[in-house]
């Protein structure tokens, strides 16, 4: 009997070529699986590098977990309300103050931006020096600025603010006053103002960037010539060596520099300044995390006339260190009180958001090697003190104590200098 072939069918035949195909596939797909899988781990462990690598390694990433695990705590049981940007400004905060250094600090951008504009030596403002009034709420001008768009507008010290386009002062601190008159930079802001004579008004003022000079000279009798620096930031470094190089060409034969509640600054003002004064040799020494000295040296050239050096309490870092300097050269007597002994240098480093950390990342030592901060602070030449004086504020009806008009520092230092 002959075999005979079965007869195929299209449907049957779709089917088989159907399976062929599937079959096809199948290592191809086992292939794009594994792929994926190799890229997944690939990406992952990459990320895991870029962490370990840029963020601390194991502990930080220890540390991002516990934060993230309280944090997620916090959102699934807190009945209140919690911004995300509070939290991260918050624990930021928190970890910098956890240093222990009261020299380092967090900024949040709002607050950085304001520190570049200080260390510029401009602010967002409209000119005026305020403190709390405790029997209105309000904020008093206790000094304004000469030239500055509050006293254009007839502001004068003795006004109080109490609000500010529209928003009350009251239950407002300093710095959140402040920093509402600063969000309305390149604005004209209306203030309520309750004047000297007791009646209110409205006051429409310029906010704008007013730069600050940080140096300001005058000769006193006796051809003593008397230099202010205020702060070591932008500037004051050229301009207290053409202050120092006017009052001389004037006919100075000596000199004074006020750095009381100078509040420091950069170490290139510093190094300007110490430069022009002082001889040949060794001026600031930089100590880094390693241990590392860094040694800055001055000229042959200086200037040499009688000096006197004000300092007090308020007297800071690169003020100190500038007055420690004339002292160990034995270039110029230092007058008034102990310093604060900040011998600590800041970094600030810019994070990926806009905010910054300000912090401690080298000593200072004097030419003679003197740790500040160890030591508490420069001991003056002349111990002198301040006198201050009872009054009673006139508005208020207030007893405070505040500084007589006598300068006792200012005299011992022209005394010495005669």
């Amino acid at each position: 009997m002959d075999e005979q072939n079965t007869p195929v069918t299209p449907r049957r035949e779709r089917k088989k070529t159907e399976r062929r195909r599937r079959s096809a596939r199948l290592p191809g797909l086992f292939a794009a699986i594994i792929a994926c899988v190799l890229c997944i781990a690939i990406t992952a462990g990459a990320m895991c590098l870029v962490f370990f690598g840029k963020f601390g390694g194991v502990s930080n990433f220890k540390l991002a977990r516990k934060l993230a695990e309280v944090k997620d705590v916090v959102d699934k049981n807190y009945i209140g309300e919690l911004k995300d940007q509070d939290v991260i400004d918050a624990a930021a905060a928190a970890m910098v103050t956890a240093s222990g250094d009261q020299w380092s600090y967090y900024m949040t951008p709002e607050e950085y931006l304001a520190y570049q504009m200080y260390s510029a030596n401009e602010y967002a403002g409209i000119g005026v020096t305020i403190q709390a009034e405790s029997t209105s709420g309000g904020y008093r001008i206790v000094a304004v600025t000469a030239d500055s768009p509050a006293s254009k507008a007839g502001l004068v010290a003795g006004d109080v603010i109490l609000s500010v386009d529209g928003s009350d002062v009251s239950g407002k601190s300093l710095v959140e006053v402040q920093q509402l008159i600063r969000s309305k930079v390149d604005r004209t802001i209306a203030f309520t103002i309750r004047g000297t004579d007791g009646q209110s008004r409205t006051v429409n003022v310029d906010c704008t960037v007013i730069h600050t000079n940080p140096v300001s000279f005058e000769m006193l009798e006796g051809n003593i010539g008397y230099i202010q620096i205020t702060n070591f930031e932008s500037g004051s470094g050229d301009g207290a060596v053409k202050a120092i190089d006017q009052l001389l060409a004037d006919g100075a034969s000596s000199v004074i520099f006020d750095v009381r509640g100078n509040p420091g600054g950069k170490l290139t003002e510093l190094i300007t300044l110490l430069d022009h004064i002082l001889p040949e040799g060794e001026i600031f020494v930089s100590v880094d995390k390693s241990g590392k000295e860094t040694v800055t040296k001055s000229d042959n050239i200086c200037v040499k006339v009688p000096m006197c050096v004000l300092v007090n309490g308020s007297t800071y870092s690169a003020a100190e260190f500038f007055a420690a300097a004339l002292q160990e050269y034995d270039w110029a007597t230092v007058v008034g009180e102990q310093t604060s002994g900040k011998g600590r240098s800041q970094t600030t480093i810019v994070l990926s958001d806009g905010s910054a950390v300000h912090i401690s990342s080298a000593k200072y030592l004097t030419p003679h090697r003197v740790d500040l901060s160890e030591v508490g602070g420069l001991t003056p030449d002349l111990v002198r003190t301040q006198v201050t004086e009872t009054v009673t504020d006139p508005d208020t009806g207030e007893v405070i104590e505040q500084e007589s008009d006598t300068d006792a520092q200012l005299e011992a230092a022209i005394m010495a200098l005669q």
